[in-house]
Order: C-alpha cells, then sequence, then structure tokens
C-alpha cells in the first residue's frame, strides 16, 4: 500500500478565481433579483437609463454635458436616455436661467418615489446577502469589499463589447 500524502489541492490562478467570483455573483443576481416579484409598477430601465438615474441619484441638477461627461457617453446619447426617462416621468429638464442654451436634468418627484422603492429593495438584497454570516465574518467581508471598491482600477473595456 503507498504511503498516504496530505495532498493541497494546487492555489487557483487569478483568472480560475475571477471565474467563481463571476458564478456566485449570477447566483446572486438570479436569486435575488430576477426571481423577484416586483411590489408595484416598476417602469423597465435599460442599462444607460439606469446609469443615468444613479447619477442622478444624489438630487442635484446637473447639465446635460455634465451628466454625458459622467456617464462617458456622447451628448447625444444622454439626450436620448434624458428622453425616455422624461417619457416615463422619472426626470424634469429645464432651461438654464443664466445660459438659456443650457439643458439641466434632475429627478422628478415620481423618480424619486421610484428612486427610495429601488432603495429598499436593494438594502434588503443587501441584508440577504450579509444574513448567512456571522458579525465577523460580515466585518471582514465589509472591509475586504471596502479595499475591492477602493483600489481596483476600472476594467477595460470597449464600447462595442456586450455587458453580459
Amino acid at each position: 500500500m503507498p504511503p498516504r500524502t496530505n495532498s493541497v489541492p494546487a492555489p487557483e490562478s487569478l483568472g480560475e478565481q475571477s471565474a467563481r467570483l463571476l458564478g456566485y455573483l449570477d447566483t446572486l443576481f438570479q436569486r435575488l433579483v430576477l426571481t423577484r416579484k416586483p411590489a408595484g409598477p416598476v417602469p423597465e430601465c435599460s442599462r444607460e437609463e439606469i446609469r443615468a438615474l444613479i447619477a442622478l441619484g444624489s438630487g442635484a441638477r446637473r447639465t446635460m454635458s455634465d451628466l454625458a461627461g459622467s456617464l462617458g457617453v456622447p451628448l447625444s446619447t444622454a439626450t436620448h436616455t434624458v428622453d425616455r426617462l422624461f417619457e416615463r416621468n422619472l426626470v424634469v429638464r429645464t432651461r438654464s436661467d443664466q445660459d438659456r442654451r443650457v439643458v439641466e436634468v434632475e429627478m422628478s418627484p415620481h423618480g424619486r418615489k421610484q428612486q427610495a422603492a429601488f432603495r429598499k429593495v436593494r438594502q434588503s438584497m443587501a441584508q440577504c446577502w450579509l444574513e448567512p454570516l456571522n458579525p465577523a465574518e460580515r466585518r471582514v467581508f465589509l472591509e475586504l469589499m471596502e479595499k475591492i471598491t477602493r483600489e481596483s482600477p476600472r476594467p477595460r473595456v470597449k464600447q462595442s463589447e456586450p455587458y453580459l
């Protein structure tokens, strides 16, 4: 009989670990978002529309050029995105008092209500993710998430590459 060895599995490469992380995130997304029944009438939004709403989430009025810059899209794309949000009463547009050529945009009262409802859903999702962990594990997890958000570079993805 050959001697027993305590074989330690080879450490995973960064690519293998990244694939595992994406698998976990996909599972969480499916479990917490795709299977959830909407609590009320929630307007369907594209990824660009959601990004614009997040950028407007601070509540401050922003110029269209500032919004386009923060989204990293041309002004025409930001305008089309805001047009669709305006049609669903999620944002309001006004002309600047200082320069009538400048269009400013902000969340509408209806948009703020939708945003508050969305924030509640996100809070519930975060609690579901943390619930299986004990307090010490939560602390470590949150410290690691802080480090990831603080130190991770932005991914280099070409505009033509699909998001998913």
